[in-house]
C-alpha cells in the first residue's frame, strides 16, 4: 500500500533548510552561472585584452568609466570565487573530513565568511 502522507509538491521556500544544504544548492547555481555567464565573459575579456593595444585600452577605459560593467565583471568573478570555495569544501568532505552535521555547518559558515569578506574588499576597490 502506498504512503498517502508523503509530500507531493515540496515548497523549498517554506522548508527551513540547514546552512550546509543552502551552500550546496548555491554551489550548483553558481556553477550554472559560471558556465553560461562568467566563462563567456572571461573569454571575451581575455580576447579584448590580448589581441592588440587598442582593444586593451578600450577595455580598460570601459572598466574604469562604466561602474555597471565593472560591477558586473566583479560580481561574475565573485560567483566564480564562491564556487571555488564551496567546491574545495565539498572536496574536503569527499575525503571524509568534516562530514558530521556540526562540522558541515561550521565549514559552511567559514566559507560564507571568507566569501563575504571578499565581497566587501571587492566593493571597497570598485566604489
Amino acid at each position: 500500500m502506498k504512503n498517502d502522507h508523503r509530500p507531493v509538491n515540496i515548497n523549498l521556500l517554506k522548508i527551513k533548510l540547514p546552512i550546509s544544504a543552502l551552500t550546496s544548492i548555491t554551489h550548483r547555481l553558481a556553477g550554472m552561472y559560471i558556465f553560461f555567464i562568467t566563462y563567456p565573459l572571461s573569454v571575451y575579456l581575455f580576447f579584448l585584452a590580448s589581441t592588440n593595444q587598442e582593444n586593451f585600452t578600450y577595455l580598460t577605459n570601459m572598466l574604469i568609466n562604466s561602474s555597471y560593467l565593472a560591477t558586473f565583471v566583479a560580481f561574475s568573478f565573485l560567483v566564480l570565487w564562491y564556487h571555488i570555495l564551496t567546491g574545495v569544501r565539498h572536496l574536503i568532505m569527499d575525503m571524509h573530513i568534516g562530514e558530521s552535521l556540526q562540522a558541515s555547518k561550521v565549514s559552511s559558515i567559514f566559507v560564507l565568511c571568507i566569501w563575504f569578506i571578499s565581497v566587501i574588499a571587492t566593493a571597497m576597490v570598485i566604489f
